[in-house]
């Protein structure tokens, strides 16, 4: 059944997109054994946090270049991208730290009963990889689109300087900043449903909610992407603003 749905995903893509759309099927699989990869080489031993970032880095080189090639959006994109990825790792690192997130909550104690306790692995560090893994698709899309839309604005007014594109890519920013919350929202609304359902079903109290550690997973994990994509609009805004005018000047310069 799966291998079924994958065809008609592939065939609707191609329909639809034609050669990109071959590209991003691609480009979907190549990422879905990178998570695979990241995730072996952690249970290996290896730092979780390093070995996200390394994985998160393959991700949005395969998605930008990939699927839309080495251009000026594209690697102005990765460069943003790379930023913020590093900025949300150290600021990760200090909440994560000061929450106390890692391992299980009670409310895994049926699953815990299948595991070794001796497991070899830093579970902080482990808890923060979730984070990251699931902030890069939230910032790539954002960082893509801020862009994009600016390389359009100048293709159609080149004589703006960095200032007035800067502001530009506020203002594109502005309008895909409410879309982009939301689809964060509803992308992890499944697995928060069945904990409120559970909250509800065994009377918590408001106190154990926010203090339970399975909901400050969850909502940390939400937090955190939003506040990725939001960083992401004024420093992809800033790096294509320079390089757009950097680029123009160059080319006066030849």
């Amino acid at each position: 059944m799966e291998l079924v749905l994958a065809g008609i995903l592939l065939i609707l893509m191609i329909a639809v997109g034609g050669k990109r759309g071959a590209k991003t099927f691609a480009a979907l699989y190549i990422n879905i054994f990178t998570l695979i990869f990241t995730v072996f080489l952690i249970a290996c031993g290896v730092n979780a946090i390093a070995a996200t970032l390394i994985g998160c880095a393959v991700i949005g080189i395969v998605i930008l270049f990939l699927i839309n090639g080495v251009n000026i959006k594209t690697v102005t994109a990765f460069a943003a991208i790379a930023a913020v990825l590093i900025a949300m790792t150290a600021v990760m690192l200090y909440i994560g730290s000061g929450s106390h997130i890692q391992g299980f909550a009670d409310e895994n104690t049926d699953e815990i009963c299948w595991y070794s306790a001796e497991i070899g692995l830093d579970m902080r560090q482990v808890a923060l990889a979730m984070v990251l893994m699931g902030l890069i698709g939230a910032i790539v899309d954002t960082a893509i689109a801020i862009t994009s839309a600016l390389y359009e604005v100048y293709e159609n007014n080149p004589h703006l300087n960095m200032k007035e594109l800067f502001i530009s890519g506020m203002n594109i920013g502005k309008d895909i900043l409410g879309t982009t919350t939301n689809t964060l929202l509803f992308a992890y609304i499944g697995g928060f449903m069945t904990l409120v359902i559970w909250f509800k079903a065994y009377e918590y109290s408001f106190s154990e909610i926010i203090n339970s550690k399975v909901f400050c997973q969850e909502f940390l994990q939400i937090v955190s992407s939003g506040v990725g994509c939001v960083l992401m609009i004024p420093t992809a805004s800033v790096f294509m603003a320079y390089a757009l005018t950097h680029k123009s000047r160059s080319e006066q310069n030849v």
